[in-house]
């Protein structure tokens, strides 16, 4: 017994130590045997530190895992657990590849550790795994706001169906594919947002026109557009029962019931329908009986004109047999009275063919013959001609009316058709000439009551010459036309012979009056010239129309009254000589006028042409020719012929320069009537402000065009100004409306901020603050107002986040100094630091640095590293260390060069932590270091 307690392994010791050290140095967990000894150890021992030094000598993710979930201490459950999260945070010397960690996750049941995990998780399909796995919608947001996978992102948007996260979502998508599975997915929830008011609009609708079948009174548009609507009903019912499933039995009744009163409503209209689909197939029926009995009777009849034209037998017995056989068809047809009466006639017509088949032939050959005698007549190109061959061809209409009636219908269709353009021509040739005949029937019409007119005013000299005009007219009248006039010809000839013997006895006493006026005019001549001139040949008029004087008398009366007529015009003669020296001065001025208008001309010669200087001289010249003043007619239109031939290239020139012009600004009005269409106000009055000054460099349109032309483009200018006002006032109005809406936000989020402590809380509401700021920034015209004070509230609240964490870390270095100086104080051993509250608020970093901390056994001089840490941080030694501060000082400089490294004062902190057991000696050396971290 004792040599069994003697030489008991030290693993089975009662020392706690002592069982630690064996653990370190004897154990080996690469023997099964020894590492079943320390499984067995972990799971019964007394010893929570013996159960750690276990735990960190196997140090495996399994067995950390396994403690975390299975161990009897719950402290060691609780450390074990500490452990397995730094290992999935990769905060641990023990790596896991991927699968491991998909592997852990599917069996993993506790929340916070995953969700810490997911904070520092970055793979994405382990991010995903987890948000799988976790299935907070929140911390999905928050996850696709933080990443920067497309993976992640893309999972998110996929497995998010709320459209208001998926709004917040697509602000925040870094890729354009899940951009677009974003959008796609808010396209699909705003359509099954509306879908529901739309197949109830649309089943409302189709019942609404079933219901107003009933005031149509045309049945079979009942019928068709009923069917077309039972259509539309079958295609929304679906939609019905998918989207409006709890008000399908109503709208089904309500279908039902509209079915039931039209069915009611129109059931004599369905009964009269179908009656008439009965007719409607009796009369199909009868039409194509009629349409069969056509042909027979058409073939019937070309056969036998075929026959009799190319003189072949006839079968009479065969045509009489289909004629009697058509008889019997009609009379047992549902033909009508009319149509039977009708039919049986046209079948006579051809039973009697068959009996007059030689005149029927004879009158083929006389048609022939018809045809070929009036092919050979010329058409008549005058009216002696039409008065010869009218008659002729009025003739060959009359023979062939009797060829045709005797020929029973049966000519053939060559010979018909030979007829109908003979007589179309005939008839098209004639019309002009009858017409001409016509007007020439009424042209003689006027002159015989024109005759009578003048016959009884007692105009008889002009009657004379009506009388001989009317006699050589009616020579060109057809036979009819003379026999309708004749009689008023007959009695007009006995009344000009009549006159003709009183013309005499008239006029020689009106003549012999005559004389004496035009004696008193020359003894006393007008004032006037021209009024002098008119009087003698109003005189010699009247002189002419008054016919022969008798024999003796009449040529001494026409020497005197020529003589005095040149008497009474003596005086006219020197006032036109006068006027004619004028015309001649007024010739040479127009042909002056020519030849600067020729000067003129030769501009077009040069390159550089001003149209609105040369349109200014040509006015000028026009007036010129205007007021130069009368010549002789016949040399004013030589004159003028050649002055408008002489301006004609120019004035074409400037034509074309004024219609180049007229091109171009009318091109510019309707560039700037498409203006009036552009939403862009803005970007409309600069376009347009461009065509003003493309219009100024336009030349002149011309006198007509110019004022048209700028009033219209005036107009559309003045329009859009006006359009650019009012949407400035509009604009100014949902910028100031905008502005509120963002000014009542921004004091939401500042109220948020003066209640939030916590940096959760100061995360969303940075995020928040940041989406505003996207939103005013994105909203044009952009409010700086706005924009300046939305910058200085995320500034705040990113000030006032990083206090808390300034604080937070102040905080972690009071209770690291806390628990060392407890440690050093209270003596306390690894396994009761962990009962201190300071080692409970701390990290699991310096948990575990405390844990090494209490392990260590050596007890060291810390000063020097104490200087160290006081010279890094700029911090101020006791004055009794001033040399030894300067020989450390020269040291770290020189490691320092050397390095090239950035100080790191925590690592040096960690340093002098880890240099050995702390002693009473050090609580002087932590408080001169708590200054610099606190």
């Amino acid at each position: 017994m004792i040599f069994s307690k003697l030489f008991k392994p030290k693993w089975q010791n009662k020392d706690a130590n002592v069982r630690i050290a064996a653990i370190n140095d004897e154990l080996n967990i690469s023997d099964s045997e020894q590492k079943q000894i320390l499984q067995s150890l972990l799971e019964k021992d007394e010893s929570e530190i013996v159960r750690r030094a276990i735990l960190l000598k196997i140090n495996s993710f399994d067995t950390w895992l396994n403690a975390s979930k299975l161990n009897s201490n719950n402290k060691i459950r609780d450390y074990a657990n500490k452990q397995v999260l730094q290992i999935i945070n990769n905060q641990h010397d023990i790596k896991l590849s991927e699968q491991e960690k998909l592997t852990f996750l599917s069996n993993a049941a506790q929340n916070s550790l995953l969700e810490d995990w997911l904070k520092v998780e970055p793979v994405s399909s382990i991010i995903i795994a987890l948000l799988e796995k976790l299935a907070k919608p929140q911390l999905m947001l928050s996850k696709f706001i933080q990443t920067n996978e497309r993976d992640v992102q893309a999972y998110v948007a996929e497995k998010t169906a709320d459209k208001a996260t998926l709004e917040k979502l697509l602000k925040k998508s870094k890729f354009d594919d899940v951009t677009q599975v974003i959008k796609d997915k808010l396209a699909i929830i705003e359509l099954r947002a509306e879908m529901p008011i739309k197949v109830q609009k649309q089943a409302q609708l189709v019942l609404s026109k079933l219901l107003a079948l009933k005031d149509i009174s045309d049945y079979q548009q009942v019928i068709d557009k009923k069917a077309a609507l039972l259509n539309e009903w079958s295609a929304v019912l679906p939609d019905i029962n998918e989207y409006l499933p709890e008000q399908i039995n109503s709208l089904t009744e309500k279908y039902d019931s509209i079915c039931e009163q039209l069915a009611k409503l129109f059931v004599q209209k369905a009964e009269a329908y179908e009656q008439q689909q009965i007719a409607q197939r009796l009369a199909s029926q009868k039409a194509e009986f009629i349409s069969a009995l056509d042909k027979k009777l058409e073939d019937i009849s070309q056969s036998l004109a075929t026959s009799i034209f190319e003189s072949d037998e006839i079968d009479q017995p065969a045509y009489n047999a289909k004629l009697i056989e058509l008889q019997k068809a009609v009379e047992e047809s549902v033909l009508n009275g009319e149509e039977k009466s009708r039919y049986k006639k046209a079948i006579s017509v051809q039973q009697k063919r068959l009996t007059q088949l030689p005149l029927i032939a004879e009158s083929v050959t006389e048609a022939t013959h018809l045809i070929s005698k009036m092919s050979q007549l010329a058409l008549p190109k005058n009216l002696d001609e039409l008065n010869e061959r009218q008659p002729v061809y009025q003739s060959w209409l009359k023979q062939w009316q009797v060829v045709e009636k005797n020929a029973e219908g049966v000519i053939p269709d060559s010979i018909m058709n030979a007829f109908n353009e003979i007589n179309q021509t005939w008839h098209q040739g004639l019309k002009s000439l009858v017409v001409e005949q016509k007007q020439l029937f009424s042209q003689v019409q006027k002159k015989i009551a024109e005759l009578k007119r003048l016959i009884a005013s007692g105009k008889y000299n002009a009657s004379f010459g009506v009388f001989k005009k009317i006699n050589s007219l009616v020579t060109k009248l057809s036979q009819a036309q003379m026999t309708r006039l004749q009689r008023d010809l007959d009695n007009l000839t006995e009344k000009m012979s009549e006159l003709s013997d009183w013309e005499h006895y008239i006029a020689t006493p009106r003549k012999q009056l005559l004389v004496k006026d035009i004696e008193q005019l020359v003894e006393q001549p007008l004032d006037n010239p021209n009024e002098q001139a008119n009087k003698v040949k109003e005189f010699r008029k009247v002189w002419n129309s008054l016919g022969h004087a008798d024999d003796e008398v009449d040529k001494l009366l026409n020497e005197q009254f020529n003589q005095l007529c040149e008497t009474a015009f003596a005086p006219c003669r020197q006032f036109y000589a006068e006027q004619e020296k004028l015309r001649e001065q007024h010739l040479k001025l127009r042909e002056s006028i020519i030849i600067e208008a020729r000067t003129l001309v030769t501009v077009l010669e040069n390159e550089q042409v001003d149209w609105k200087k040369i349109d200014g001289e040509l006015n000028k010249l026009h007036h010129k020719w205007q007021g130069a003043g009368e010549v002789d007619r016949g040399k004013y239109k030589a004159l003028y012929a050649e002055y408008t031939d002489v301006l004609k290239p120019l004035k074409s020139a400037i034509r074309d320069f004024h219609f180049e012009n007229i091109a171009k600004k009318n091109d510019l009005i309707t560039q700037a009537r498409v203006e009036l269409e552009n939403d862009d106000i803005y970007a409309a009055i600069q376009n347009v402000k461009a065509l003003q000054e493309q219009w100024r460099s336009v030349g002149y349109a011309g006198p007509k065009e110019e004022n048209k032309l700028w009033s219209r483009f005036r107009e559309i200018n003045d329009q859009l100004f006006t359009k650019r006002d009012l949407a400035k006032t509009e604009a100014q109005n949902q910028q100031l409306a905008q502005k509120v809406v963002f000014e009542q936000k921004l004091v939401t989020l500042q109220d948020q901020l003066n209640d939030a402590n916590e940096l959760k809380s100061l995360a969303l509401l940075i995020n928040d603050a940041e989406s505003l700021h996207s939103q005013v920034v994105e909203n044009k015209p952009v409010i700086k107002p706005v924009v300046i004070a939305v910058e200085s509230l995320i500034k705040t609240i990113k000030n006032k986040r990083s206090d808390i964490n300034n604080d937070k870390v102040k905080q972690d270095w009071r209770c690291l100094f806390a628990a060392l100086e407890n440690i050093v104080e209270q003596g306390l051993a690894q396994d009761t630091i962990e009962q201190l509250d300071a080692y409970q608020k701390l990290s699991p970093f310096w948990q575990k640095k405390l844990l090494e901390l209490t392990a260590k056994s050596n007890i060291v001089d810390r000063s020097q590293k104490t200087l160290e840490l006081e010279i890094l941080a700029g911090v101020e030694s006791p004055q009794d260390l001033v040399n030894e501060r300067l020989k450390v000082q020269v040291s770290l400089m020189q490691e320092q060069m050397q390095s090239g490294t950035d100080i790191d004062l925590q690592a040096h902190f960690v340093d002098w932590m880890q240099l050995g057991q702390l002693s009473q000696d050090d609580i002087a050396l932590i408080e001169r270091i708590k200054p610099i971290f606190c």
